[in-house]
């Protein structure tokens, strides 16, 4: 039975990744997915198209070419006229700075959605770097359950431990290796998610990323947090964008109340006598009696108290949103920081304790599975206090637009 148990932790050693692999840091993830991830150049692209079809708002009109020609009684007539409307009233630079700041909202919303594609790949690393702890933690706790089994099963052939104490030991590995199996599909989820930020083609087998690194102990006041969230959050900037672009909508739509002259020249000849050719010069205007604009306006207006009202509550959300996420990453980096104080500070006395008492005969299998499997679960704990408080922090510098180091 050791022998077969023994075969399956052979093969499930396979599963780790390998010691030659290049370890990954945050810093290098990230430079990896402003460079080369499909995701962020996709939402870069909506902004690139919110530009392009602000370029063409608000152009010059071109002029219109006519040519007419008549005849009666055997004389004809010809007439060739340009009509060149003349913008004077500013309505189309104002509309074409409408239609900037709308993309420059957009680009602004972008920027945000770059930062929460950085923020959930940094939830990503933070949650493979889990991960792998848990699976290196399980690794070496079946390798000391392993060489246990076979230290009493030695033991049993020579009559000085009993059947039972091997037994339970094969069993407790047996248990180790199903939870390890499971720490290894968890790794290998991980790994996917962390792949699907990259580049195509990133073999998600091949990742492998560094420790967690401790958590920032002093994290920036409320107040400090918020203001700069109100000075970087790409919603906010957006919403921003939004109002200038409807208020000058409104100005737009107001001078549509103004008439726009358009200036007719050309020239006229005729077949009569010898063919003369004349001159031609005209000027027409639109008169604003039945559409002054007033649609436009009201929409403009709508919409400018929409984007005040968003921002309003925008701002509302954000600062309370700031100041939770400051607690939740305060409390999780506390909570971690005193688990490893308390509870990880001794586990490998425990461990050394509960061996030579059950050498010495003083505690039975049963204490001494139960101390390594204590010590295993407090290192499994203190990787996913670590995790929850990075993510903690994560969400925090997302909210505030801060990268906390």
């Amino acid at each position: 039975m050791f022998t077969r148990t023994w075969c399956v932790a052979a093969l499930l050693i396979v599963s780790v990744p390998a010691a030659s692999q290049t370890v990954l840091s945050e810093a290098d993830v990230l430079a990896r997915l402003t460079a080369d991830s499909p995701r962020a150049r996709a939402i870069r692209a909506t902004a690139d198209v919110a530009r392009a079809e602000a370029s063409g708002a608000g152009r010059y009109p071109n002029p219109r070419l006519s040519v007419d020609r008549e005849a009666v009684a055997g004389v004809s007539e010809t007439l060739t006229t340009v009509l060149q409307p003349l913008p004077i009233t500013g309505r189309r630079a104002l509309e074409r700075a409408s239609a900037v700041a709308v993309a420059d909202a957009t680009a602004r919303r972008a920027d945000d959605d770059v930062r929460r594609l950085r923020a959930d790949l940094r939830l990503a690393y933070a949650e493979l770097a889990a991960a792998q702890v848990r699976e290196r933690e399980l690794t070496r706790s079946r390798e000391q359950l392993v060489e246990l089994a076979r230290i009493l099963e030695r033991r049993e052939a020579a009559g000085d431990a009993a059947g039972f104490d091997r037994l339970r030991s094969e069993r407790e590995v047996l248990d180790v290796e199903a939870d390890l199996t499971m720490a290894a599909a968890d790794r290998a989820r991980a790994q996917a998610r962390l792949a699907s930020f990259l580049a195509a083609g990133t073999d998600p087998s091949t990742l492998v990323v560094a420790d967690l690194p401790p958590g920032a102990r002093d994290l920036p006041p409320v107040e400090a947090l918020v203001e700069r969230a109100e000075q970087t959050r790409g919603q906010l900037l957006g919403l921003q964008k939004d109002r200038e672009a409807a208020q000058l909508g409104i100005q737009a739509a107001d001078r549509r109340r103004i008439p726009e002259p358009e200036v007719l020249a050309g020239t006229k000849s005729s077949s009569l006598g010898g063919g003369d050719i004349g001159s031609v010069v005209g000027v027409q205007a639109t008169l604003p009696l039945f559409d002054r604009g007033r649609s436009e306006r009201a929409v403009a207006q709508a919409r400018a108290g929409q984007a005040q009202a968003e921002l309003e509550a925008f701002q509302v959300l954000l600062r309370t949103g700031v100041a939770a996420a400051r607690s939740a990453a305060q409390e999780r980096r506390r909570a971690a920081e005193a688990y490893r104080g308390a509870a990880l500070k001794n586990i490998g006395e425990v461990e050394r304790i509960a061996r030579v008492s059950y050498d010495a005969g003083e505690r039975g299998i049963l204490e001494l599975l139960d101390a390594f499997r204590t010590s295993s679960s407090a290192r499994v704990r203190q990787a996913a206090l670590d995790a929850a408080a990075r993510s903690a922090e994560v969400e925090l510098e997302y909210l505030s637009g801060w990268e906390i180091r």
